[in-house]
């Protein structure tokens, strides 16, 4: 209650919106940092071995909400983006799942129930997640790239828990629309931010988790060999490998969790995922692990244990089958399935079909169907189209992606014309001019309205003559 009135002046209020640096209290800056790092370290105990004081604490779980809302998603008033990750993991700690495996829980998790669904600020815990989920993407040179996943496996189990919940759903769609009507406003929305992300992560995730994996069976056909090594050298082999396993593993269940949520949220958000600013990574994403996993590739996979390594082929292949079936209803999604020319192939569902079946998943498999049917005339479609607008002038190709742009915009700072979507994608990630690294948000691009007609009577004279 004292940091919270440190920071708003009252014990029961949260700042409204984001504070700027300038009113950030100045007090602030005498209270040393381990004062929350020791809040939250004590958080963390109590959770791993006596969760059953959360209940017997009661009515004061509620001040404890107020500080870690008070503080996570507020840079200036925290600006160690460590600490406010650290606050997310003490978030998770009030959730009320937790019990320690051979005690008997005879206080049960009303009081810890009641803390998301009745505190009078509860809601805002479904915004200060996506935030301090995105902030911590920077979190400073000096810290390991993949800190930042392990910071982020709390805040999954926090909004796996919230979103069962109609309030927090409801407000998190809320948020999803919202970012769809300010897609290209000066900040990109903060939902749109979060699932970008997301997506990135999902990515790396997956994607290291297969190259370990891959490594792990090249080693176990050598490992029959090093009987023969010097002990050192075969102890020092032994420990590569290990640690190679350990690698994989962790890659394996970050990246099964990260895929988790994004079938979670598409099962009611989806105007926003299909979006072209995010359709196409979206499709080419999940295009190329299914290929990967169900097509020749996947017995590069196979090793002695897969449990051993947290690897969950038949699951992955499940959970984007899933995306694919929440989001069939999107004629941009379904296009950009089959304008992937990098992953997408006739024969993508077909083998998707088998491995569904060879899982359990029939009921999947059959409804696969329907989109294959959908990908496959909107691929024809595509083919004939560019071979009749393959002597596409230069001009009307963007410098970047090499299409033909139906939304030419000029960037101020470059002068160079691109299209709209590429130039929103890129502005996800890195809000500068990727010719000149000036500062650009889509609110400075300017539509080349003369360009655009052009562009239009060259397609449609096109389409007329054919």
């Amino acid at each position: 209650s004292w940091l919270v009135k440190l920071a708003t002046g009252s014990i029961d209020a949260l700042p409204t919106g984001q504070i700027a640096e300038a009113e950030s209290p100045a007090t602030l800056a005498c209270v040393p940092e381990f004062v929350m790092e020791n809040l939250c370290e004590h958080l963390l105990l109590v959770k791993r071995f006596n969760p059953g004081h959360f209940e017997q604490s009661g009515p004061k779980l509620g001040s404890i909400l107020m500080m870690i809302l008070c503080y996570m998603d507020q840079p200036f008033l925290l600006k160690n983006p460590h600490l406010r990750a650290r606050l997310a993991e003490s978030l998770e700690c009030l959730l009320p799942s937790h019990e320690v495996q051979g005690q008997p829980n005879n206080l049960g998790s009303y009081q810890r129930q009641a803390l998301f669904q009745e505190h009078k600020h509860s809601l805002r815990i479904a915004e200060a997640i996506l935030h301090v989920f995105v902030s911590i993407e920077e979190t400073g040179q000096a810290v390991e790239f993949e800190q930042k996943f392990s910071y982020r496996r709390p805040m999954y189990d926090v909004i796996k828990y919230i979103w069962e919940l109609d309030v927090f759903k409801t407000k998190l769609n809320e948020l999803a629309q919202q970012a769809e009507r300010e897609i290209e406003s000066e900040q990109p929305p903060l939902f749109l931010r979060f699932l970008n992300l997301l997506i990135n992560d999902s990515i790396f995730l997956l994607d290291e988790g297969l190259n370990y994996m891959k490594q792990i069976q090249e080693k176990e056909g050598e490992r029959e060999g090093w009987i023969s090594l010097p002990p050192t050298e075969r102890a020092e082999a032994e420990r590569g490998f290990q640690h190679m396993g350990q690698l994989a593993r962790y890659h394996n269940l970050m990246g099964g969790e990260t895929i988790g949520v994004m079938e979670m949220l598409t099962s009611s958000i989806t105007a926003v995922v299909t979006h072209p600013t995010l359709a196409d990574r979206l499709a080419a994403m999940l295009n190329y692990f299914l290929k990967t996993l169900t097509g020749p590739e996947r017995k590069s996979f196979k090793v002695s244990n897969l449990e051993k390594y947290s690897f969950k082929p038949g699951e992955i292949v499940a959970q984007i089958t899933q995306i694919y079936l929440h989001l069939e209803g999107s004629e941009t999604f379904i296009k950009s399935i089959s304008s992937d020319g990098r992953s997408y192939s006739p024969s993508l569902f077909s083998m998707t079909e088998n491995v569904l079946i060879k899982v359990g998943r029939a009921d999947l498999a059959s409804a696969l169907g329907n989109i294959a049917s959908k990908v496959k005339v909107a691929n024809t479609a595509l083919v004939e189209e560019e071979e009749l607008l393959a002597d596409c002038p230069d001009e009307f190709l963007c410098p970047i992606m090499s299409i033909i742009m139906l939304d030419p915009v000029l960037l101020p700072s470059s002068k160079q014309i691109v299209d709209r979507s590429t130039i929103a994608r890129h502005l996800l990630s890195d809000q500068s001019d990727p010719f000149n690294r000036a500062p650009l948000t889509m609110d400075m691009v300017e539509q080349d309205v003369q360009l655009k007609e052009k562009v239009k009577q060259w397609v449609e004279g096109k389409k007329n003559s054919k």
